[in-house]
């Protein structure tokens, strides 16, 4: 893990690591396992999700790390100034951490994140940036990299590449996809994994970020901040009811809507009221890849409702809040899309 780097008696700087991939390559399931390793330390844990409510808070442990949840808009563009005014507050509330995580929206271009710790000079007199780990869905990559300009950014940027789910490809797949992945950034170190299971000393506390050879690749990182845009049919759709769901009713809705619009989704996912369990039950999918479990119980002081969020290209909202709908355990009927 990472070591506090002492630039005087007084200024502790922090090493930064950056988290980012496409959506559902697996960042949520690193940050986890780093947040339950016996590593000792301390470590503030932002999380960044497109939309008005986030999720991803749901899916991350709650363990003793200060964790910071950004909502409404992206690292790389409208809420960057929150990110550099997060930092400092950590910094001027005095809470004793030795590292910080971020976890980028699926999104991301994460090259204007790490601009926040190299130009602004508030920020790197406390901050610096240890690295940027990529987790690639080694599943459907040649999918995200043919409709994702946002997949090839996060590639070529990063200082380690975890190939997740490698265990769903061929050994002739995989060699491939390492070729391609190593024709897009020769200078990234490349790791198969399951479930993100590399040691977390190779990815963190590693001091690998090199700007000199970062702005061979990006030279628009050492001036000012450059514009992005994103797939602009890409778009994030929120789900709230509030009341309990008959399970069978929900889990056929959702392979329908699946089925129907495959094509169209790129990441779901939600905590789901369950008529009848003491425990909330949490789904997540890529594509046509779905799948969900009961989680821990329900809070006492807990509004019980469900909560979910379809991450795609021209998602039917309302045929969606129909069908859920439908699912409700009293008055419910076959959900239809």
């Amino acid at each position: 893990m990472p070591q506090v780097k002492n630039s005087s008696m007084v200024t502790k700087e922090i090493p930064v690591t950056i988290v980012t991939g496409f959506l559902g390559s697996g960042k949520t399931t690193l940050v986890n396992r780093i947040l339950t390793e016996r590593h000792g330390q301390r470590i503030a844990v932002i999380l960044n999700e497109i939309g008005e409510v986030n999720l991803d808070s749901e899916f991350v442990l709650q363990a003793d790390e200060d964790l910071k949840v950004m909502n409404n808009g992206c690292l790389c563009c409208t809420v960057r100034d929150d990110l550099s005014r997060i930092c400092l507050e950590l910094v001027e509330r005095g809470l004793p951490f030795d590292a910080m995580l971020i976890e980028t929206t699926g999104l991301a271009d994460p090259s204007p994140v790490a601009q926040t710790f190299i130009l602004d000079e508030r920020i790197n007199q406390h901050y610096y940036l240890d690295g940027v780990v990529t987790i690639v869905d080694a599943k459907h990559i040649e999918k995200n990299l043919t409709e994702a300009k946002e997949t090839q950014e996060q590639i070529g940027f990063a200082d380690r590449i975890v190939l997740n789910k490698s265990d769903l490809l061929t050994n002739e797949e995989k060699t491939f996809l390492k070729a391609r992945i190593s024709a897009m950034n020769s200078q990234a170190k490349i790791y198969e994994s399951i479930h993100c299971d590399v040691p977390i000393c190779e990815l963190f506390g590693i001091d690998a970020f090199d700007l000199n050879s970062r702005l061979e690749i990006t030279p628009a990182l050492g001036k000012a901040f450059h514009e992005h845009s994103h797939d602009d049919d890409v778009e994030s759709v929120y789900l709230e009811v509030s009341a309990p769901l008959n399970l069978p009713r929900f889990q056929r809705f959702m392979a329908l809507a699946v089925e129907e619009l495959g094509g169209q989704l790129l990441r779901y996912k939600g905590v789901v009221n369950i008529a009848g369990a003491d425990n909330r039950f949490l789904f997540q999918g890529v594509h046509a890849m779905m799948g969900g479990n009961m989680d821990r119980p329900w809070k006492q002081d807990e509004t019980r409702k469900t909560q979910m969020v379809f991450i795609g290209r021209y998602i039917p909202k309302d045929v969606l809040r129909e069908g859920l709908e439908m699912c409700y355990e009293t008055g419910g009927s076959e959900a239809h899309l």
